[in-house]
C-alpha cells in the first residue's frame, strides 16, 4: 500500500479545504443571484432604468445565472470526486501503481482548475507532481544548535 508523504498529504487536504469553500460560495452567489428581487431598494433601481439598461440587466443577469450555475454544479461534482479519490490517497488505501494514476489525476486536475481557482489549482498541481515523481520530504535537522 502506498504512504503518502507529509507534504503532498497537506497540501491536498488544504485543496480540498479550499475547493469545497468555492463549492458552497457559487452556491450561495447563485441563490443570492435567484433572490436578488428581495433584497431592500432592488425595485426602486430597476424603476430608474431605461428599457435599454433593463434590457442589459436581464441579458447580463440570465448569463450570469446560468454560467454561475454550471460552475456550482461542475465544482461540487469534482468536489465529490476528489474528496472521495484523495481521501482514499491520504489513508493509504491504494497500491503504489493506484496512487501514481491518482497523483496524476491530481496534477492533471490542478492544471485544469487553474482557471476556476487557481490557488486550488496550483495545490492539486504540485501535489500531484511531487507524488507523482515519488519525492520524499527530507528533513534536514542539526543537531545541538
Amino acid at each position: 500500500m502506498h504512504k503518502i508523504q507529509p507534504t503532498p498529504k497537506i497540501i491536498t487536504i488544504i485543496g480540498i479545504i479550499l475547493e469545497g469553500i468555492a463549492g458552497v460560495s457559487c452556491w450561495i452567489g447563485y441563490y443570492l443571484l435567484v433572490n436578488i428581487d428581495k433584497l431592500p431598494g432592488y425595485s426602486d433601481s430597476l424603476l430608474e432604468m431605461t428599457s435599454e439598461e433593463l434590457e442589459a440587466y436581464e441579458f447580463i443577469m440570465d448569463l450570469s445565472l446560468g454560467l454561475l450555475s454550471i460552475l456550482a454544479i461542475v465544482i461540487s461534482v469534482m468536489f465529490v470526486i476528489n474528496l472521495i479519490l484523495f481521501s482514499k490517497l491520504i489513508n493509504g488505501r491504494y497500491t503504489e501503481e493506484q496512487a501514481k494514476k491518482v497523483y496524476l489525476y491530481q496534477a492533471i486536475w490542478g492544471g485544469i482548475n487553474l482557471v476556476f481557482n487557481t490557488v486550488t489549482g496550483i495545490l492539486y498541481l504540485v501535489s500531484g507532481v511531487q507524488g507523482y515523481n515519488g519525492q520524499v520530504d527530507r528533513i534536514d535537522i542539526r543537531e545541538g544548535i
